[in-house]
């Protein structure tokens, strides 16, 4: 039971980027603030690099320069399904392909002011949050966590500013007044991702066909991770553009602290690779896309000591997570 509920919890951490960081997933030339409901809550200084965004294609006439105004006041809910299947071999035996419990999530978001220069504050909220019971093989316990923990999501809320392309340039969460402190944790690694996730629109006028590619570093989890992705534009028609994306993520071996390891277990990442696609359709006077559909493998090597038992253990991973989010 033990062991179930350990790689549970694993999976939980796998997805934490899911969960956690896509209503906000925009490059920011400032540091995004934790307000903080306990004096035990601390937000460690960030990078605030902003991606490098390279116009690889300008596609064909006409053109037009690709720029974000929602409408004021009106409140967008977002419907986010994440699933995962995830196989581990350890000491070069493989176990079979385990399906993590479906995540369901509800997230509403709404444009509050537009300034001048075509910056955009807006607020987020977690409406809903929770588990699919599709994993019937999954001990209750292990069920009960994972719900326990996703639920928590539920209440977290924040106020953020983006430009017109789309780069965050700052803002807060304000976390619930029960948020225990693995959650405190899981927010400050949100805190310290946010800002360096991106997919800004380019500075440029593009028409279809036009191609354009993003280039930073980011931080998935308490993991640094080197990561590039293209863009296309396939549509754009009446303020609705649909694009096609791909993404190729890669990190060097390193040491990953996670909240929801046992005390005093310790993770090395010997190696990740992580490639994605997808699709998108996002109008222009919305803050949250129309649809948009992702598909990620990913293959890592990690080694695990765990509290108490002396013996390394090396870890091989191939994860497939898909994750759709409607707009309405």
């Amino acid at each position: 039971m033990k062991k179930t509920l350990f790689v549970a919890s694993l999976c939980l951490a796998s997805t934490g980027l899911a969960i956690g960081l896509y209503p906000a997933s925009l490059s920011a030339k400032t540091p995004l603030v934790v307000q903080q409901p306990a004096s035990d809550l601390s937000v460690p200084a960030i990078d605030s690099k902003r991606p490098q965004v390279e116009l690889v294609n300008p596609g064909v006439e006409p053109r037009q320069q690709l720029r974000l105004k929602p409408s004021l006041g009106v409140k967008q809910t977002t419907t986010m399904i994440v699933k995962m299947e995830m196989e581990v071999s350890t000491a070069g035996r493989s176990t079979n392909v385990n399906k993590v419990p479906t995540m369901l999530l509800t997230i509403n978001t709404q444009a509050t002011k537009i300034d001048a220069n075509g910056d955009i504050h807006y607020d987020f909220s977690y409406a809903n949050a929770d588990i699919a019971a599709d994993t019937p093989n999954l001990p209750t316990a292990a069920l009960d966590s994972m719900r326990s923990a996703v639920k928590k999501l539920v209440g977290l809320k924040g106020s953020f500013i983006m430009d017109s392309q789309g780069g965050n340039k700052g803002g807060s969460f304000t976390l619930p007044a029960e948020a225990d402190n693995n959650f405190k944790q899981m927010v400050q690694n949100m805190s310290k991702s946010l800002h360096q996730l991106a997919s800004p629109l380019p500075a440029e006028a593009v028409g279809k066909g036009a191609k354009w590619r993003i280039s930073f570093p980011s931080n998935a989890g308490g993991m640094n991770v080197n990561q590039t992705a293209i863009y296309e534009l396939i549509g754009l028609q009446d303020g609705v553009a649909t694009l096609k994306t791909s993404v190729e993520q890669q990190a060097n071996p390193q040491n990953l602290t996670l909240p929801q390891l046992p005390a005093g277990s310790t993770m090395a990442i010997k190696s990740f690779v992580s490639q994605g696609q997808g699709e998108v359709i996002m109008r222009l006077d919305q803050l949250m896309p129309v649809r948009s559909v992702v598909s990620i493998n990913s293959n890592s090597e990690m080694t695990i000591k765990v509290a108490g038992n002396p013996k390394e253990l090396t870890m091989k991973t191939k994860m497939l997570m898909e994750m759709t989010l409607d707009s309405k």
